[in-house]
């Protein structure tokens, strides 16, 4: 997914009202003071809210200039030192705007860098965790975005903010790419058949994911077979074939043992044997077993790809 052609594509959907392309970039540099920290004036909201830049006017409406001008003067040197007391700040600034969707506008424009427009589309296309309130949700928002900015290779989230409204405009063209990125950076954020079709190749990752949704046993099941990719994939490193049929797994790891000087080693062997007797332990269907046993299994599997790792140095 080239953010650069999504970054066009955002360009040519995104119009004022007089059908021009939106000039986001000016109000930012209206605001600079902002970011040296001058208090917020009333003159900054008729900025953000300047139809020549942006339709702003279409979806909200600022308070009243009499409600909130005195208050305003409370905000100085807010956006100077964010994203530290961010979680204060946005609280502050509720109080006086009460609503988050306002208070996500002033803070996109203050703060590119570090905050997006809150939003309904976006916040169920990446599947945002809700939170307790207003604040909590967007908080949660935020994070994702943020986390989302090395993938997407752009330097501020508000960059992200315009990919993901991008993307929700061109639903099916985008959305697999999208969903690579999030399985990628947030599996959690992904629905069970989601794992399966973006991380297939990677049973260890659903089999982490699993285990922090609460649910060892799932996890305990894509971790056998993260054990079984791993064997395999071993065995080819090595030149080592092994046939299917019974008792493949245990070949193969006798093979690994007998026929390679890395694995004969006695550490190594015995990490090898002991990851098959935890994988022996919690293999589903066959008997209880504990989340515990799950983790355990899979501190082992992440350990054999770091021994793996290491003796192809």
């Amino acid at each position: 997914m080239e953010s650069t052609e999504l970054k066009k594509l955002f360009r040519i959907i995104a119009r004022t009202s007089s059908g021009l392309e939106q000039n986001l970039e000016e109000i930012e540099r209206r605001l600079k003071h902002l970011r040296l920290g001058a208090s917020l004036r009333y003159e900054d909201l008729e900025v953000i809210s300047d139809p020549q830049y942006w339709p702003f006017q279409t979806h909200w409406m600022w308070p009243d200039r009499r409600q909130i001008e005195k208050k305003l003067g409370t905000t100085a040197a807010f956006f100077k030192d964010l994203p530290e007391n961010e979680s204060r700040i946005i609280r502050s600034l509720m109080a006086i705007f009460k609503n988050i969707a306002l208070v996500s506008i002033i803070l996109r424009f203050a703060r590119p860098d570090f905050y997006a427009i809150y939003s309904f589309p976006t916040l169920q296309l990446l599947r945002i965790e809700r939170g307790k309130n207003a604040v909590e949700e967007y908080l949660n928002y935020i994070k994702e975005m943020r986390i989302l900015k090395a993938s997407f290779g752009v330097n501020t989230v508000a960059e992200v903010d315009e990919i993901v409204w991008t993307i929700f405009h061109y639903q099916g063209r985008y959305i697999n790419d999208l969903l690579k990125v999030l399985a990628k950076n947030l599996p959690e954020n992904l629905t069970a058949k989601e794992l399966m079709l973006m991380l297939s190749t990677n049973p260890l990752k659903i089999a982490k994911e699993y285990l922090k949704r609460g649910d060892h046993m799932t996890a305990g099941f894509w971790a056998a077979k993260a054990f079984e990719s791993f064997l395999e994939n071993e065995c080819r490193q090595q030149g080592i074939y092994v046939s299917d049929g019974a008792y493949k797994r245990s070949k193969m790891i006798q093979a690994l043992h007998q026929e390679t000087l890395f694995w004969s080693r006695m550490e190594n062997r015995q990490l090898l044997y002991d990851t098959k007797a935890h994988r022996n332990n919690i293999v589903p269907g066959i008997k209880d077993f504990s989340s515990k046993d799950t983790e355990d299994f899979i501190l082992h599997i992440e350990q054999l790809n770091q021994r793996s790792a290491q003796g192809r140095k």
